[in-house]
């Protein structure tokens, strides 16, 4: 199969760059917005936030079948790339739009835009996840397109955590209201630029071969696959506990540091850290495989990350290069994560003899926005079992769960996926196997539905 170009794995790249200039902006500033511009509770925006994860949990499979089952000139992923940005632009638009209404009606609203959004999200964000597979069938160069997907991506959440705010301002000069709206109006149009890059230039090259359609044969295979449920193990924890520091910083510098101002830029070097972790990933996935570079950057957070335990809050330089450590890490560990999603389901399709990608990669997926959802529950959980009270001067019970949120808890996160990920099947010498086997099988079916 040829070779792909380095404009292939950037292009691949654009589709999570415009994801998360969507999902950035949610994760990081919606709660925010909720509470204190749109004006519903927390414990409401809470409630929404469980609900959408329960939806998320039906409709993440469906898309994954959907996908397994949609046949274009343009592909079988490819299409969502050009249709569904426009309606997820506008329902993003929507979502972050205030509209004149009593409280009842808002809350309406705000449950009928978001979980709207997030059915969006999934309809473009798991065929995306999907593509690799029907990309390449090299398991390296799918590792490379994984480490460029998430140097675009978390270069996406860069500009947005780095932009928002003064967007914000710019747009609505005092009014949040209107200035949230129209940020959203830019960030949305960049998104949908971005995922038509990513269309116009991805190619789906590997052959498709037919094969009978039954949701129950799908299920059958994946759920008693074991790299399939590895790959769902090993992606909760990542999601739950690498995200902590960055759930938890503001609270940190504000009440265990005293300096709300470096905020900033621990935020910026923890992102350009997972940016140069999943750069150096293009290269290391050509002598490692994917789950030997899981578990030694695991391990390698856990020690990084828990050190800030006994670490003095007033040195804010070493928290600087701590962070920017521990996320360089977590960028290599997050990029092999998405690498074994296309590998996961060739070993599907080499145990079973059915391809069934979107399904399998749905379950991926989802760990990640269930990892997210657990985490935000966990620091809610923690900061109210010790009595947190915003804008006070904290207890040191409140001081030291936020500090072991910051610390020993992503370190006991790193823990868990290194052990995980020990138990993963798929190691270079069965790739190398898996790989030329599927190529013969491929072809031996290729060359029967010929003759028919």
């Amino acid at each position: 199969m040829k070779k792909l170009s380095f404009f292939d794995k950037v292009s691949y790249g654009f589709g999570d760059l415009a994801s998360n200039v969507v999902f950035t902006a949610v994760s990081t500033y919606l709660m925010f917005f909720y509470t204190d511009v749109f004006g519903i509770s927390a414990a409401l925006v809470g409630t929404l936030f469980f609900v959408t994860r329960m939806w998320d949990a039906i409709s993440d499979p469906i898309m994954g079948m959907i996908g397994d089952r949609t046949k274009t000139r343009f592909g079988k992923f490819r299409p969502y790339l050009l249709y569904a940005p426009i309606p997820l632009a506008i329902v993003a638009v929507l979502t972050f739009t205030t509209p004149d209404l009593d409280e009842s009606g808002k809350i309406i609203w705000a449950f009928v835009t978001y979980i709207l959004l997030m059915t969006l999200y999934t309809a473009i964000n798991i065929p995306y996840s999907s593509l690799p597979a029907t990309i390449s069938d090299s398991p390296v160069e799918r590792g490379q397109m994984a480490s460029f997907r998430m140097v675009l991506a978390f270069t996406g959440a860069l500009i947005v955590n780095a932009g928002t705010l003064p967007l914000v301002e710019f747009f609505g000069d005092g009014n949040k209201q209107q200035g949230f709206q129209y940020t959203m109006m830019l960030l949305s149009s960049v998104m949908v630029v971005m995922f038509w890059l990513c269309f116009s230039r991805v190619k789906e090259r590997v052959p498709m071969i037919k094969q009978d359609s039954s949701l129950k044969d799908d299920f059958a295979v994946v759920i008693k696959n074991r790299a399939w449920w590895i790959t769902v193990l090993v992606g909760v924890p990542i999601f739950t506990f690498a995200l902590l520091p960055f759930s938890v910083g503001m609270y940190f510098f504000t009440y265990n540091v005293g300096d709300v101002s470096a905020a900033g830029l621990f935020f910026m070097f923890g992102t350009l850290g997972m940016i140069a972790g999943a750069t150096l990933m293009t290269v290391i996935v050509k002598h490692l495989s994917k789950r030997i570079i899981i578990i030694m950057s695991a391990l390698g957070s856990m020690f990084c990350i828990g050190s800030l335990y006994w670490l003095h809050t007033v040195d804010v330089k070493v928290i600087y290069i701590i962070i920017f450590f521990n996320q360089f890490l977590m960028g290599m560990c997050a990029s092999a994560l998405w690498g074994i999603v296309a590998d996961t389901a060739d070993y599907i399709e080499w145990k079973s003899g059915r391809r069934v990608i979107g399904l399998s990669t749905s379950s991926a997926t989802f760990s990640h926005k269930f990892g997210m959802g657990l985490s935000g529950a966990l620091v809610g959980a923690g900061l109210s079992f010790v009595g947190y009270q915003a804008g006070v001067e904290q207890s040191e019970e409140s001081k030291h769960m936020i500090l072991l949120f910051m610390s020993l808890i992503p370190a006991f996160g790193g823990a868990c996926v290194a052990l995980i990920a020990y138990f993963y099947p798929i190691n270079q010498e069965v790739e190398r196997k898996m790989q030329s086997e599927l190529r013969a099988n491929r072809e031996a079916k290729l060359k029967a539905q010929a003759n028919l």
